[in-house]
């Protein structure tokens, strides 16, 4: 989106594109060969839409076993209201990973990943933001901090909070201390028809009639920005 991102995808910011010559290996068959190396040891990422992990998953349906944990940014839960305010999807009720492809999202729920899902509800939460105290504490002269706090301003030029430029480090973040996140267990089905709630992330929270065949998969019902936000500061200053 040319509009939240720049027409570079990088808040136009100036930052020079890789050259490299694209890897003519499939990302998928990428995936496994770096599944296969880790011999259970590897923790995925998912930043995107997870139409990559789904294929690698068709490929090897062994995948979930040979993985230690899938972390990604996708879904609304509904544990928080900036899950229905700040959705990102093309329509009120959908987050944009799950709903450019929904049919991946439903089928890598399903397969039985060790699973933690970081939807709106905590990384657009209203303490996940970079407050003037936090832009005082970066390094402006280390790369990664010139790059946030250039996104950041990006992104509140256009009307949006600093928290779009901060989503997808709560992911390493949890990768890197658990307790970043609070967690609970939920019942959840993806929406992969409708023209109203395409990529809907429909969580089953009744106590009778409740359905008994959806997948249960992790969710990050809030986060704590005591332990978040020095680890940012931590990562970003490090940065050479």
């Amino acid at each position: 989106d040319p509009f939240s991102h720049g027409a570079d995808g990088l808040a136009e910011l100036g930052i020079p594109q890789s050259r490299r010559a694209i890897d003519p290996r499939f990302a998928p068959d990428l995936i496994l060969e770096t599944v296969y190396a880790a011999e259970g040891e590897l923790t995925i990422l998912a930043l995107g839409p997870l139409t990559n992990i789904a294929l690698a998953l068709i490929k090897e349906p062994s995948l979930p076993r040979r993985v230690k944990e899938l972390i990604c940014i996708g879904g609304a839960v509904g544990f928080h209201t900036a899950g229905a305010t700040r959705a990102t999807g093309d329509n009120p009720v959908s987050e944009w990973n799950v709903y450019v492809d929904p049919e991946a999202s439903k089928l890598v729920f399903e397969a039985g990943f060790n699973l933690t899902a970081i939807g709106l509800d905590a990384a657009t939460h209203p303490d996940m933001h970079l407050s003037a105290n936090e832009r005082a504490l970066l390094d402006p002269e280390r790369p990664a901090a010139k790059f946030l706090l250039g996104v950041t301003d990006f992104v509140e030029r256009r009307g949006f909070g600093s928290y779009c430029g901060l989503i997808d480090s709560l992911a390493v973040a949890a990768a890197i201390d658990p307790d970043v996140i609070e967690i609970e267990h939920v019942s959840v089905a993806v929406e992969t028809h409708s023209p109203l709630t395409l990529g809907q992330t429909v969580v089953d929270r009744r106590v009778h009639f409740r359905w008994t065949n959806l997948p249960v998969i992790k969710a990050a019902k809030s986060f704590r920005s005591d332990l978040f936000f020095p680890l940012l500061r931590a990562g970003i200053n490090a940065s050479r």
